[in-house]
């Protein structure tokens, strides 16, 4: 497996998203992407302290019981130490978050809100997470209008905030085959750049055109694209 990762903020102020991978064991590895949740303050900490929580958690626990179990429990703590750090510094914070354990060749996926996740083979998609937003909820009952995309668009129905966390989480197990490609990415990616065009690049490839998109971004952007 060979991993790369590209994070950079675009136009805004401070980039919020953070990129995190950790080893739990020989055969098992951890990817983390969360993005900040804008509107809120201090997303760069909700975004580090959420990785770094639910990373910790997993090493510390490994092999105690099924990674499903292990997943849904760690983002549990993660989003309760984000409580308690709303509560230190009396202020709110939040981030989306999406994930993935690869143990052997098997993928464990998870993801709050709009932070996804792709699984492509053969150039093309097998799987894509679908966003915990307000649009896809008003799609599910109504025909949606552009107007109405672009007014709710940025509305997530799922995060980390410190605040009670739906009790089903959506963590799901896809198998990998050899030349799979799994990417995750921020919204300020996938609303910008064509996930799919990346998917078969080199890392020099992806790096020559991001490089070119760093000062054009209205968005944090990034990526983590995994190679099997």
């Amino acid at each position: 497996m060979k991993a790369y990762s590209f994070s950079a903020k675009g136009r805004r102020e401070n980039n919020e998203d953070y990129i995190l991978n950790r080893q739990l064991s020989p055969d098992c590895s951890l990817f983390l992407v969360a993005d900040g949740m804008g509107g809120y303050l201090y997303g760069e900490i909700a975004s580090s302290l959420a990785c770094e929580v639910i990373a910790e958690y997993l090493v510390a626990n490994y092999g105690k019981s099924g990674l499903k179990q292990m997943l849904s429990h760690s983002l549990i703590v993660a989003n309760k130490k984000i409580y308690e750090k709303r509560q230190e510094i009396a202020a709110k914070m939040g981030t989306t978050i999406a994930g993935t354990v690869i143990e052997g060749s098997t993928a464990y996926l998870f993801w709050c809100g709009d932070v996804r996740i792709y699984q492509f083979r053969n150039n093309e998609i097998l799987f894509q997470s679908e966003d915990h937003s307000l649009i896809n909820e008003m799609k599910k009952q109504v025909n949606v209008s552009a107007s109405e995309i672009e007014r709710y668009g940025h509305i997530v129905t799922r995060a980390l905030t410190g605040i009670t966390m739906e009790e089903d989480q959506d963590i799901i197990e896809l198998s990998l085959m050899l030349g799979d490609v799994l990417i995750i990415c921020t919204d300020g990616f996938w609303q910008n750049i064509n996930v799919s065009s990346v998917s078969n690049l080199t890392e020099e490839e992806i790096q020559d055109q991001l490089d070119t998109h760093k000062e054009d971004m209205d968005d944090n952007f990034s990526i983590l694209k995994l190679n099997f």
